[in-house]
């Protein structure tokens, strides 16, 4: 190497200093216990892979390609060991090889243990707080925070002992998936062999689902099925069958002891089933010249038409009319009775002839005659049309087609219903206990709460009767509504008070989205963190579209598009469950549409929405 413009005598000494400035420069550097050129070398060498061609240059770019893997391996190596540089071999599964290592022939097996996330394997699980989410009965949805599969109904939490009575409650707003929620619940009940009654569909919100599972729908309304308010029912069909065997017991001549036990327990099962009908019949009688009247019925009033029942169900042989569970009477034959008249009837109404029996009795037979030939008559003064088949999977009465304003006609049809369908289940009830049928559970749903009980009396004190002895009729219960205040809309304040208590008496609190109001209300029954109230109120609070939602939304009115779908709102389909009376946190949940749901028309309650779009009149 020649030095230019160094004198003679000064070039071995720089020429030293320049060796000497080699020989301490190191090429390379060990990261990671991994050698790799320092940067100067590096550069070096990446200048000659660019640069040179033939050999040198193919020698060069395989130096780099090495290199850089070295320089990968260093980087991982400070990585997992923390930042040390730390020499020797890479181990392999047996250990270290060679000066400094330790290597086994054996390797052992590393010792495992069992522990809960609330113990000792915090460190591993990641959710310091849990978030419950059973999935115990019909499956509803996923868990709001984190996704895991949700199932609750009332009956399976309450044969699991989670809840002591299986009574729910669903509040929410219009249109966030109250009558949705219930569907599926009634569909998960009938999935698992009970039978869902829906005695008073008032929208329709359930005729859609019953049909599609098999079950009956009955229409009730003016020129559509009748029901009978004096047929028995179910109730008489046992009565009947119990009849038969016990005569079939008695006729024996040499009966065995089981017989006889048998015999005693028919006997008295026959005189219980006799008196309930009695009740119930008399009790629908007076809750229906109440509704039509307007005002209660006089004590007399009712032991009246209590003799006059037993007159028609008397055989003609004994002085009766001959009626029987098969071929029930109707209003007009018993208004004839109590027009007519007897001793009996006369010594009822504390009388002793027939001038003072007829002035006594205006007011019932005035109101009696209302039922049998007014309005009402054209739906209660018959044979019933269809009778209630609690075999079925499910039971719709469907009394959406009574006009709004007829409260009369709706109340009478609710109070007629309720009777025949809990004669029904008691029926059957009766038959399991006489070993004549199987043990059969039963789910009553009552949606759109405060139109049922605000619909005529008597209604009130069913419902509150269902709330206090569900267990014992093996009955679970779902009651739907608005808001709290629906529920303090009476005149009566006994009936307030019995209708707040089924709130109260609820074991199961499915709350959709309310307002800060409502939550306050709500506040008196169950309590509610700061995160829940967040959560219940935001989802009732549907934000702005974006301009790309209103930008299809415009087009799709623009053009006519009947296809395009609704947008929903984000809160929709959105519960907290809230059980038990303490303080603990809620299971918020989503509930979530199979595909055959959303594709049916089973969830649809907007359907006369379909298709309207800014060109409404359009054909």
């Amino acid at each position: 190497m020649t030095t230019l413009g160094v004198p003679p005598r000064h070039r071995a000494a720089d020429s030293a200093a320049i060796s000497v400035e080699k020989e301490t420069v190191p090429d390379t550097v060990r990261v990671g216990g991994v050698l790799v050129l320092t940067a100067q070398r590096y550069a070096e060498l990446k200048l000659d892979a660019a640069t040179k061609t033939g050999l040198a240059g193919r020698k060069a770019r395989r130096r780099l390609a090495a290199e850089d893997r070295r320089r990968v391996r260093a980087v991982s190596r400070v990585v997992e060991q923390g930042g040390f540089d730390i020499e020797g071999r890479d181990p392999g599964h047996r250990g270290a090889a060679g000066a400094g290592g330790g290597r086994t022939n054996i390797v052992l097996k590393m010792h495992e243990w069992r522990a809960t996330t609330a113990q000792v394997a915090g460190g591993f699980w990641p959710f310091s707080i849990g978030a419950s989410s059973p999935l115990l009965g019909t499956p509803l949805g996923s868990h709001l925070r984190t996704g895991q599969d949700f199932g609750c109904d009332p009956l399976s939490w309450f044969l699991a002992g989670l809840i002591t009575a299986p009574v729910a409650f669903v509040l929410a707003l219009n249109g966030f998936g109250k009558s949705s929620l219930v569907r599926r619940l009634a569909l998960g009940n009938m999935a698992q062999g009970h039978t869902s009654l829906f005695l008073g569909d008032i929208k329709p919100d359930y005729a859609e689902l019953t049909r599609a599972n098999g079950g009956q729908v009955v229409t009730g309304g003016y020129g559509h099925q009748k029901i009978n308010p004096l047929a028995a029912g179910a109730l008489g069909t046992v009565l009947d069958r119990l009849s038969e065997e016990v005569a079939a017991l008695q006729a024996l001549t040499d009966p065995s002891d089981e017989q006889r036990q048998r015999l005693t327990t028919l006997s008295d099962l026959r005189v219980q089933v006799a008196a309930d009908l009695r009740a119930r019949q008399v009790a629908t009688l007076a809750g229906l010249v109440e509704i039509n009247r307007g005002r209660a019925v006089e004590d007399f009033e009712e032991t009246l038409l209590s003799s006059a029942l037993d007159m028609l169900y008397r055989p003609e042989s004994e002085g009766g009319r001959g009626f029987t569970g098969a071929h029930p009477p109707i209003l007009e034959d018993l208004y004839e009775v109590i027009k007519e008249g007897n001793a009996a009837l006369y010594e009822d109404a504390a009388v002793e002839w027939k001038e003072a029996y007829v002035e006594v009795t205006a007011p019932l037979r005035r109101s009696l005659r209302a039922l049998v030939c007014g309005r009402l008559g054209e739906v209660l003064n018959g044979q019933t049309t269809q009778p209630l088949d609690v075999n079925a999977p499910a039971v719709c009465v469907d009394v959406s087609r009574v006009p709004q304003g007829d409260k009369k006609l709706k109340a009478a049809l609710l109070l007629v219903c309720w009777s025949d369908g809990f004669g029904a289940v008691e029926a059957a009830h009766v038959l399991a206990d006489a070993s004549m049928g199987p043990r059969r559970t039963f789910q009553v749903i009552i949606d759109e709460l405060w139109q049922v009980i605000g619909s005529g009396a008597g209604i009130v004190d069913r419902v509150d009767a269902l709330v206090r002895l569900n267990r014992s009729d093996a009955v679970s219960l779902v009651m739907i509504t608005h808001s709290v205040a629906d529920l303090s809309a009476f005149e009566s304040q006994a009936d307030a008070n019995k209708a707040i208590g089924f709130l109260e008496k609820a074991r199961l609190k499915f709350i959709g989205p309310v307002g800060p109001e409502e939550l306050d209300r709500l506040s008196a029954v169950t309590q509610f963190n700061a995160a829940e109230r967040a959560l219940v109120i935001s989802a009732a609070s549907t934000p702005p579209p974006s301009e790309s939602v209103l930008q299809k939304l415009r087009h799709s009115m623009r053009v006519g598009d009947r296809a395009a779908e609704r947008p929903r709102p984000h809160g929709q389909g959105v519960f907290l469950l809230k059980f038990g009376e303490d303080n603990r946190p809620g299971i918020a949940f989503r509930l979530n549409f199979t595909p055959l749901e959303a594709s049916g028309a089973v969830h649809d309650t907007n359907s006369r929405f379909k298709g309207i779009t800014s060109r409404a009149g359009a054909a």
